[in-house]
């Protein structure tokens, strides 16, 4: 009977310690798996980000609205754009940049004609302004298309016009880049603020100049390919 009992002793052993192995395992695998999964989803929404940067904005401006409106009342009724603020350097003159700080963000309300200075690393807004590209100064820009359509560019005027005023409109021509996109370009490279506010007004991003591409003398280049 002793014999009957230890064997069942160690029958009863030796399977607890392959449950026990087993759903060690299982949850070993459960966890590689999440894992796997959560860095798969993450890669995926970068990925999506990259490839739609208009929809990372749109985040991105929700995101920083949310925020600010719990400081001030902002314009209703209106989806603002972000600009980053890159180098203070080169802001520093305009006295809206003043206080400016690299990191910096501000939240452009074009129809409202408001923009806000706001500090992410302290939560503060430091500055709030009528939205403005160097209200003393006007600037030239050479509009080209990329497609078959060089009167379409007067739409992208009209938008223009329809919130900046110091602006002057010196080239419309066909361009020789081939792009789907809306692409600024700072063709003297010192005015990055204005080239990121210009490229949200329009839904374009800022770019570098177009190999094969010739540098208007102008301020901006806007090459339309969409």
């Amino acid at each position: 009977m002793n014999i009957f009992r230890r064997i069942g002793r160690g029958l009863k052993a030796f399977f607890r310690g392959i449950f026990t192995r087993t759903g060690l395992y299982v949850l070993i695998v459960l966890i590689l798996a999440a894992t796997a999964g959560y860095f798969y989803w993450q890669n995926r929404q970068n990925i999506q980000k990259i490839n739609n940067p208009n929809q990372a904005s749109e985040e991105e401006a929700t995101a920083l609205a949310n925020k600010i409106s719990k400081l001030m009342d902002l314009p209703k009724d209106e989806k603002p754009t972000v600009i980053s603020v890159v180098d203070k350097e080169k802001v520093k003159a305009q006295p809206f940049f003043q206080n400016a700080e690299n990191g910096d963000k501000v939240l452009v309300y074009t129809a409202a004609k408001k923009a806000i200075l706001y500090r992410p690393l302290t939560g503060k807004i430091v500055e709030v302004g009528p939205v403005d590209i160097a209200p003393t100064t006007n600037f030239k820009v050479a509009l080209l298309s990329a497609v078959n359509d060089v009167p379409g560019l007067d739409k992208i005027e009209a938008t223009l016009k329809a919130s900046v005023t110091n602006l002057e409109y010196s080239v419309k021509e066909k361009a020789k880049t081939k792009t789907d996109k809306i692409l600024v370009i700072d063709v003297k490279g010192d005015k990055k603020v204005e080239a990121d506010q210009l490229a949200k007004l329009i839904g374009g991003e800022v770019s570098d100049l177009p190999s094969g591409e010739t540098a208007s003398d102008t301020d901006f280049m806007i090459i339309v390919g969409k």
